[in-house]
């Protein structure tokens, strides 16, 4: 009945398994965020409502994605059919979460914050699920069996030339948001009131926006696509995609300003982690033509000598031309000495 059947495929590697749970973290409490700006905002009586405080549902939210995380990492372990397990044990829990918001509205709190807590709880549910199952997927449910994530057929791998292009096109973006960040201080008024478009500034905080937006298809769309990249690919694109977000969550936060300043600098960790992240395969390249170039110097210097004396280990030039040496060298006459005709060097007795 729960197909636990401990017949699993191979599990997800740990790589995928932090990425997915990170991205679950940032995104959820992204969205959670969202939905209680999006309250507030529309209905003030919630301003007020002591569950929305940003310590309160932000730590239920990360407490909460980590033990899916975990229930995943072992339901992949369990069942050769965990994603269909983990549906169900996904459900059932947030049947289960609802029930103390149904406590709380009965106890009297304001029914719009309630219906928030429940829409976040939802929220948090469906990425996380997905996330999880997508990202962090079971190796065998995917067709990717190889035990380090690398395509078994070399023709399946992308072309390093083309992996350092898309990841250093990545870091120049990344490079433009920041610019377009650092426009946005000195266009828009820091102290100006928590809007999502402020009034002054708007065509270059919307700019910003836009290639934040873009950033973030871009870091996940690279994420998918390190599988068939090498091993600083992957890592490359799981700093890059941690750093875009939280640059994602510091821009949520800078939208307030009570933790405006804050946001700005949780972004500017994010910008520097993401730049960091989509260089690696740029500069792991760099470093293997400087050894390269060491290693072609070094050939050349002991390829200078192309031959050694075999009783002195003299080397000999280009272009010397090798004479005789130990027994073959032969001592000439010396001058006015008469040599006798059969070459012993010996003096013919005097007549």
């Amino acid at each position: 009945m729960t197909r636990i059947d401990l017949r699993p495929a191979p599990p997800p590697s740990s790589i995928r398994w932090v990425g997915a749970t990170v991205a679950s973290v940032v995104v959820s409490l992204v969205l959670n965020v969202l939905a209680v700006h999006v309250a507030t905002t529309q209905f003030p009586s919630t301003r007020h409502f002591v569950h929305f405080e940003g310590a309160d549902y932000g730590t239920l939210t990360v407490v909460g994605v980590l033990v899916a995380a975990g229930a995943w990492a072992v339901i992949v372990r369990l069942s050769s059919a965990a994603r269909w397990l983990f549906f169900r044990i996904v459900v059932v829990a947030m049947l289960v979460l609802w029930i103390p918001d149904v406590v709380l509205f009965a106890l009297g709190e304001a029914a719009k914050g309630v219906a928030t807590l429940m829409v976040m709880h939802l929220l948090v549910a469906v990425v996380t699920y997905n996330l999880l199952v997508r990202v962090a997927h079971a190796r065998g449910s995917s067709g990717a069996v190889v035990a380090d994530d690398r395509p078994s057929n070399a023709s399946q791998r992308l072309p390093d030339q083309l992996v350092r292009r898309v990841w250093s096109t990545m870091a120049l973006v990344v490079v433009l948001e920041l610019a377009l960040g650092v426009g946005v201080i000195v266009s828009v008024p820091f102290r100006r009131p928590a809007a999502i478009i402020p009034a002054r500034g708007t065509w270059i905080y919307a700019m910003h926006g836009a290639v934040g937006i873009a950033l973030g298809i871009g870091a996940l769309s690279v994420y998918l696509l390190s599988a068939l990249a090498g091993r600083m690919g992957r890592i490359g694109a799981v700093l890059g995609v941690v750093g875009v977000g939280v640059g994602l969550v510091g821009g949520v936060l800078a939208t307030f300003q009570s933790t405006r300043l804050p946001g700005m600098g949780v972004m500017l960790v994010g910008v520097v982690v993401a730049a960091v992240g989509y260089l690696a395969p740029s500069l792991e390249a760099m470093g293997k033509a400087e050894a390269a170039r060491a290693e072609a110097a070094r050939a050349g210097a002991r390829a200078a000598g192309q031959a050694r004396r075999p009783d002195r280990g003299e080397t000999w030039g280009p272009g010397e031309e090798k004479g005789p040496t130990g027994d073959e060298a032969v001592k000439g006459p010396a001058p006015g000495e008469i040599v006798s005709s059969n070459g012993h060097g010996a003096t013919p007795p005097a007549i």
